[in-house]
């Protein structure tokens, strides 16, 4: 066999990068934080991601990008963060990339192109690109050379000295999702992930909207939602990292305030992170690459566990004992991390866990004031509303429960049915709820018990309607009754 004639490369390009769009990013908020990662290692101060839909020969799509004001790329750089692994950072564990894999991998799993703007001094910005079809079909076998270019039309000069724009403008793996609903997903993960990078100054943004640190443990004094305790103080572990130098593991637990928050309802919990939320958030350089039931031995996930929680950050040099994927989107913990962490861990969570059980145990006690008892007792006496009387009532009386919510339509109240309990959720939003319930709250006395009486006694009246017209009629005069409390409340 000739050697010189013995032409194999070691990837076949055109089956490679199709095999690649599966590798398996676990959302779209994943994907963008590789680029977002970038922006950061190149000392950007200010990125935003950009959502544009577009509607072309009757098909909507969106093209997603993310224009940065970090120190930008010369062409020779352009052509290395496009490649497959071709990075000068290969290998550094100064900062988020390590691999050179992140800018190709995630483009591609939710686009077919991927296109590169980068600028090193004002107007002088160089353009190239990777196309998943070209590549498929053997049109294109290398990284074309990157070309002096303009930014598209569409996105508005914002003046940096230098930068990058990333666009991904055949994304076909997002569905049928409006630029809306991708922006409000992205909101709430990214302030998450970023929340570090976003207290030491960088504005994340989308659209032009800020991203807002969103801190799980509910003890920053910065984060959209705060109220939690620290328990304890921060655990450290010393351990010797890949460069042979002492690294320090750090692990912190927080308590969630159950007598505060347990009112709230489940959408609520849900939207602020509470209902699902168990876990510990793992922090690599200052963000979080993994939320989830690590490290706490053989303490297996209850609700009540929604009710505190842990964060763990770590270095780089820390990657192996961690088993971090390349993508940045999980750790795989090693033995000798679990028998080092895993008992104190463990014992700490179940030590919370019976503290939350403990706290919900007071509070049901303490949560049904003795006038709903009484009116408990007296409901006995009345006949069951009309429109339960088919429903199997309980003897002793129908229950009665008061929650407090934003709710977008105008009623200063909604009245739903539980089992045995009648659950009145008071309007937040409403002039009724600001100007009469809260000031009587404040004054005391027996102020917000009678109003609580009074309303109480209508939304059980409301359920005398039968029938979906009468249901309907009842209905037009509670929005009656909310709109003239409105205006009489709040006059012009």
């Amino acid at each position: 066999m000739n050697s010189h004639a013995w032409v194999v490369p070691i990837v076949a390009a055109e089956h490679f990068v199709v095999a690649t769009r599966d590798t398996g990013y676990r959302s779209l908020a994943a994907a963008v934080a590789e680029l977002v990662d970038n922006s950061i290692q190149a000392n950007a101060r200010h990125v935003d991601i950009l959502l544009k839909e577009v509607d072309s020969e009757g098909s909507h799509t969106t093209i997603l990008g993310v224009i940065d004001d970090g120190d930008g790329m010369s062409p020779t750089a352009i052509g290395r963060a496009l490649q497959f692994g071709g990075t000068n950072r290969f290998g550094d564990r100064s900062g988020l990339g390590r691999f050179g894999m992140g800018l190709p991998n995630s483009s591609v799993s939710y686009s077919r192109r991927l296109e590169v703007y980068s600028w090193q001094r004002p107007n002088d910005v160089y353009h190239s690109y990777l196309d998943v079809d070209e590549v498929a079909t053997g049109r294109l076998r290398c990284i074309p050379t990157p070309r002096r270019a303009r930014l598209p039309n569409w996105v508005a000069p914002r003046g940096w000295r230098s930068g990058t724009l990333i666009l991904w403008t055949r994304c076909d793996r997002l569905g049928r999702l409006r630029s809306e609903t991708l922006s409000r997903r992205l909101h709430v993960t990214l302030g998450r992930v970023y929340r570090h990078t976003i207290w030491s100054g960088a504005r994340i943004s989308i659209n032009g909207v800020a991203v807002h640190a969103l801190d799980p443990l509910f003890i920053d004094a910065r984060s959209a939602v705060r109220g939690a305790t620290s328990y304890g103080s921060p655990m450290r572990y010393e351990v010797v990292g890949f460069d042979g130098r002492p690294s320090v593991i750090e692990v912190q637990f927080s308590e969630l305030p159950v007598d505060k928050w347990h009112r709230w309802s489940v959408e609520d919990k849900r939207q602020k992170g509470i209902v699902g939320g168990a876990g510990v958030s793992i922090v690599r350089a200052g963000r979080e690459i993994d939320y989830g039931w690590y490290l706490f031995g053989g303490k297996r996930r209850e609700n009540y566990d929604d009710w505190w929680r842990c964060e763990l950050r770590f270095s780089p040099s820390l990657d192996e004992l961690f088993g971090v994927t390349h993508s940045k989107q999980g750790v795989n913990p090693r033995t000798e991390l679990k028998l080092m962490l895993s008992p104190d861990m463990e014992a700490i969570a179940r030590t919370l866990n019976r503290r939350v059980r403990e706290a919900f145990d007071r509070v049901k006690r303490l949560d049904t004031p003795p006038h709903l008892v009484t009116m408990t007792r007296q409901d006995a006496l009345l006949a069951p509303p009309a429109s339960l009387a088919s429903r199997r009532i309980a003897s002793n009386g129908l229950r009665y429960r008061l929650e407090y919510k934003a709710l977008p339509e105008p009623d200063f109240y909604t009245v739903r049915v539980e089992r045995n309990s009648i659950v009145v959720c008071l309007n937040t939003n409403h002039a009724f709820f600001s100007e009469i319930y809260q000031r009587a709250s404040e004054t005391g006395g027996c102020g917000p018990e009678r109003i609580e009486r009074l309303i109480l006694a209508a939304a059980r009246a409301d359920l005398e309607a039968r029938g979906d017209k009468e249901r309907s009629h009842a209905a037009r005069l509670r929005r009656a009754w909310s709109d003239a409390l409105t205006a009489f409340l709040r006059p012009r």
